[in-house]
């Protein structure tokens, strides 16, 4: 489960990017890119502590 969510955040991140840079222009493009990397990067968070937290329990 912490692999998948860590996975779709880093997806998440790429995907606003390659928005950003295909699409400078676009203020649509850029809202969707901005609300894909906020959400990325709180489940990269997420993911990074969930996996944190079984590496501490071991």
């Amino acid at each position: 489960m912490k692999n998948l969510i860590y996975s779709i955040s880093l997806v998440m991140i790429s995907i606003s990017i390659y928005l950003l840079i295909e699409y400078p222009n676009s203020g649509r493009a850029g809202l969707i890119a901005g609300g894909l990397i906020f959400i990325g990067f709180v489940l990269n968070i997420v993911g990074f502590s969930l996996n944190a937290k079984a590496i501490l329990e071991k």
